[in-house]
């Protein structure tokens, strides 16, 4: 899958620091619905300088590029396109904002429910295998 289109929200005022909301169009025409916001290194420390903070406070995830070009940016998208997992980061990148938190407890139910049945099978397995020696 490639990146199609780049869309902008708002054009970039300053390329080296700031942060952009833009749609990403692949050719399939996946995710042209969503939001990616992509910012630079350089945002990110005026942010924290900001907020006297010596961490960037959680919230929405960021693409960080050194600068805010079309040619980084798509190559940063890319980059989370190609992943050998069908597109994960980039599809957990348009997922995580739309999450509620009941979302994210169920989810992690979910996983742990799943953990609990692998644990199960593994445990039976090493006591069959005990048994047979």
């Amino acid at each position: 899958m490639k990146v199609k289109e780049i869309k902008y929200l708002t054009s970039p005022t300053d390329r080296i620091n700031d942060c952009l909301d833009i749609f990403v169009v692949l050719e399939d025409n996946y995710c042209t619905n969503d939001l990616v916001e992509v910012t630079t290194p350089q945002f990110i420390s005026a942010v924290m300088k900001k907020s006297k903070s010596d961490f960037l406070e959680p919230g929405y995830p960021y693409i960080i590029v050194s600068k805010l070009t079309d040619e980084i940016i798509q190559a940063a998208i890319q980059a989370y396109i190609d992943t050998e997992d069908d597109s994960y980061w980039l599809k957990l990148y348009h997922i995580v904002p739309t999450l509620d938190i009941e979302d994210i407890n169920e989810i992690l139910y979910r996983k742990k429910q799943e953990n609990i049945e692998l644990e199960a099978k593994i445990d039976a397995k090493i006591e069959l295998d005990l048994d047979e020696e």
